[in-house]
């Protein structure tokens, strides 16, 4: 039999004797421990901020930031809504970690049905908003912002923890 086949470089050294194969002690170990020890350095955690929803979610509140302006070109302001319904298309798959927290049962199916009802509604409501920017109705997208603000309130503090 071949070293080469059978043992991992500078880990695990075999030595072939025949019949029988002996694992050597390890060559370069301080080498190894070394690498090992670095490797954990580039160990990201994940938080909530790092979820597909999160992300979406990222996306919608920029361009609710930018449609909110009272000086917002109305074709800018219609592609910003139009980013922000397909961010919430996507996002509506998704489900909040407070729900997936939650055990299984009618509690936790019941949260997400109203997590994507809430979600359904504010797609409506931004396609509303982009209604609004193509006809230049900037009172009417003015109201849809307050509404928003609103259903943004009720939506974090139903879905989402004090502390995020």
């Amino acid at each position: 039999m071949s070293n080469n086949l059978l043992s991992l470089p500078f880990i695990f050294p075999l030595e072939d004797r025949g019949n029988s194969i002996r694992i050597l002690p390890p060559m370069k170990s301080k080498f190894f421990i070394a690498a090992c020890a670095a490797s954990m350095l580039f160990v990201i955690p994940t938080s909530a901020d790092d979820t597909q929803l999160a992300k979406q979610m990222e996306i919608m509140n920029d361009a609710y930031k930018a449609m909110r302006k009272d000086d917002i070109d109305p074709a800018k302001g219609a592609t910003l809504a139009r980013e922000a319904q397909d961010a919430m298309v996507k996002a509506i798959a998704e489900i909040p970690e407070l729900v997936k927290a939650m055990p299984d049962g009618p509690d936790k199916a019941k949260a997400s049905a109203g997590y994507r009802k809430m979600m359904g509604t504010l797609i409506s409501t931004l396609a509303d908003m982009e209604l609004a920017f193509l006809n230049k109705d900037l009172a009417k997208v003015k109201t849809i912002v307050e509404q928003m603000k609103e259903s943004k309130k009720q939506g974090h503090d139903k879905f989402m923890k004090e502390d995020e």
